[in-house]
């Protein structure tokens, strides 16, 4: 009887050092789990390629800087038509203003004159949808010579020159900021004026 007593405690000593194997095993398993998990990361970090140099894009795309051939308006020695001039420009931000520049500077062939009256300066020029806005010095208006052909001429040079780009289909002439009817009372420039080749001579 003392002897079958014994042997239950001594089962049941053996039964209880169960739980701790199992615990050892479950703490052995967490450990290889994380070694495994940190342990790779460690490794990409150290291998990974250091990040390049090169600037990140802003999302602003800066103007595209070059040249380009564009054609000016000037009159003919009657003042009855218009004769294109090839000049070649920055092509910038500031591309229309360097346009309407090459058109105050005058023709380069002595056969031809400036439809633009002496002194006109140029204040702006701006887009809205496919209209550009040119606003001129009051010179543009009060140096005309009083016929219908220069002040046509004159604002023809402007209209024809800037609609030949295909992003302006019309151009908006203003004096000194503001809107006027007519420069001398022969063309109504009130509204936008579209393109019209019918007094084109030629391009030289």
């Amino acid at each position: 009887m003392e002897e079958w007593k014994y042997r239950t405690k001594k089962k049941r000593r053996k039964k209880r050092t169960f739980p701790w194997q199992a615990l050892l095993y479950i703490l052995l398993g967490v450990l290889l789990f994380f070694g495994v998990v940190y342990g790779s990361e460690v490794l990409l970090r150290l291998f990974r390629q250091p990040p390049s140099e090169t600037p990140r894009p802003t999302g602003v795309l800066l103007p595209r800087v070059g040249e380009m051939e564009v054609v000016v308006y000037f009159a003919n020695a009657d003042f009855t038509a218009l004769v294109g001039e090839k000049r070649r420009i920055v092509r910038d931000e500031r591309w229309m203003e360097r346009v309407i520049g090459e058109l105050l500077k005058g023709p380069e062939n002595k056969d031809l004159f400036n439809a633009l009256p002496p002194g006109t300066r140029l204040n702006a020029v701006f887009v809205e949808g496919k209209t550009a806005y040119v606003d001129l010095s009051a010179e543009m208006a009060k140096n005309q010579s009083g016929g219908t052909s220069q002040e046509f001429l004159s604002v023809y040079a402007i209209v024809d020159t800037l609609t030949a780009f295909p992003e302006i289909e019309a151009v908006k002439i203003l004096i000194d900021g503001k809107e006027t009817k007519t420069l001398c009372g022969h063309i109504d420039i009130s509204a936008p004026l579209r393109r019209d080749e019918r007094i084109i001579a030629k391009i030289q």
